[in-house]
């Protein structure tokens, strides 16, 4: 193979779109992967967990069917088959993922496990590669948390749930985070009875309040525990060997038995491995620092996706982007500067949360002159489908007429917020409103929260 041009450490998102990129360009590319190619998002993440979702969405929809007329005499759930599921879908999408790279004529897969020998040269088993350019795109694993007891206590991670082969009667999730809170969910629905400890003294601290008492509630009444303003002092196992959490809420120490115990804080930069040190380049735990050319403490050496930490946004749109971006900049390819993620984001809870821009207290100390438009999410279309849950909240700015920042908490928010965001690009709430939206459709509560916050 001739001299390689660009060295990319991990074949996720960032890194299959770095390649990409400079395969475009005719650089010789080496891609490095310990794992399966694609990353967290169809491998781990966001494609596998939304599966299981999706089982878990079905059983909820089996269970309540009477309140539709239909009648259900019996139901299972097949944890096995679900996750049999799941995992066709992962071998799915990782299979995509290889043949794009390996259709890339100038590009080279290298598997095994990387580490830096020194600037520009990275090891993978008893093969030395050298290039004048590195890209360093690890992503991101399950954060351990340093409690008290938990090295010695079994406990899942988010990754472990999508091998679960047996639902577990009672579950614990340490960390009411995005994945927390979909997996606790899912799990609910699939049988488990779930408590979920959470430090922070509302669910979604960073949204607005609305949201967080919003989804608390819905949750609590789908038979969920939660504890907020939680200090977990330790776990363990209680005499029966199965993990039990103590901690203290409310100043009230409680302790709460499960027969599993999953860690739900997210996850975190993946650097442990790779001996940045020997390659000058900064970094650990919390991600690699980058100026705003992504380029890291090391002159040749970059980094691009969830590898970054906060606050670039650990998404796959994201990544994406990120990764061509990288492989443009090392390459001198119209090299530019890059911004952090302004969003949008999403959770997959049931119903889901979006949100885009601004928070309403954002909006006011950033000093605009603020509308709030804020709904319940109703209409025909929701009605008729039995999803008339949470709410739609848009924040304008009035003299402008611009949007600041929109956030859903309905049935399918995810989708439901784009427009918003195209309207945001637009720089002016007036493509929103004026659209005529089919009735019935879900769509209608948001246009109707944005014409309610530029009202008066």
């Amino acid at each position: 193979m001739p001299a390689l041009d660009l060295i990319v450490i991990g074949a996720g998102m960032a890194g299959i779109n770095a390649a990409g990129r400079a395969a475009e360009a005719g650089a010789q590319v080496a891609v490095i992967e310990r794992g399966r190619i694609g990353g967290t998002c169809p491998t781990r993440g966001c494609i596998p967990s939304k599966a299981l979702i999706r089982s878990a969405e079905i059983a909820h929809e089996v269970r309540t069917a009477g309140d539709y007329g239909i009648v259900v005499d019996g139901y299972r759930v097949d944890m096995g088959a679900v996750i049999d599921r799941v995992q066709r879908i992962v071998d799915k999408g990782s299979a995509g993922a290889t043949a794009y790279l390996e259709s890339l004529e100038t590009v080279r897969i290298v598997r095994g496990e990387a580490r830096f020998a020194e600037p520009g040269v990275v090891v993978v088993g008893d093969e030395r590669l050298r290039a004048p350019r590195v890209l360093v795109a690890t992503g991101a694993e399950p954060i351990v948390l340093p409690i008290p007891g938990l090295a010695e206590t079994p406990h899942l991670t988010s990754d472990d749930v999508l091998l679960l082969r047996e639902v577990p009667p009672r579950l614990v999730v340490i960390g009411a985070g995005p994945i927390g809170l979909e997996l606790g969910q899912a799990l609910s629905r699939l049988g488990s009875s779930v408590t979920l400890i959470e430090a922070a003294p509302t669910l979604m601290p960073g949204a607005d309040p609305e949201i967080g008492e919003a989804l608390h509630e819905l949750l609590e009444a789908e038979g969920i525990a939660i504890a907020c303003g939680a200090d977990v002092e330790r776990v363990g196992t209680g005499p029966d060997g199965r993990p039990r959490v103590a901690f203290t809420a409310g100043g009230v120490a409680r302790e709460v038995d499960g027969d599993a115990l999953l860690l739900g804080a997210g996850r975190g930069p993946s650097v442990a491995a790779l001996d940045l040190a020997a390659a000058g380049v900064d970094g650990g735990p919390r991600g690699i620092p980058v100026d705003a050319r992504l380029a890291t403490s090391r002159e040749g050496h970059y980094a691009a996706g969830d590898v970054l930490g906060a606050p670039w946004g650990a998404y796959t749109h994201v990544a994406r982007q990120l990764g061509r971006d990288a492989a443009e900049n090392a390459l001198g390819l119209g090299a530019h500067d890059v911004t952090p993620d302004p969003g949008p984001r999403a959770v997959f809870t049931d119903p889901e949360f979006a949100t885009v821009g601004m928070t309403e207290e954002e909006a006011r100390r950033a000093g605009h002159d603020v509308g709030v438009g804020l709904t319940r999410f109703s209409g025909g279309k929701a009605r008729a489908w039995g999803q008339e849950r949470g709410l739609v909240k848009v924040v304008a700015d009035r003299a402008t007429r611009r949007i600041l920042g929109a956030h859903v908490l309905a049935y399918h928010a995810a989708d439901l917020v784009h427009p918003v965001v195209v309207a945001m690009r637009a720089g002016s709430a007036d493509p929103l409103l004026d659209a005529f939206h089919i009735h019935p459709t879900l769509g209608e509560p948001v246009q109707g929260a944005a014409r309610s916050a530029l009202a008066g």
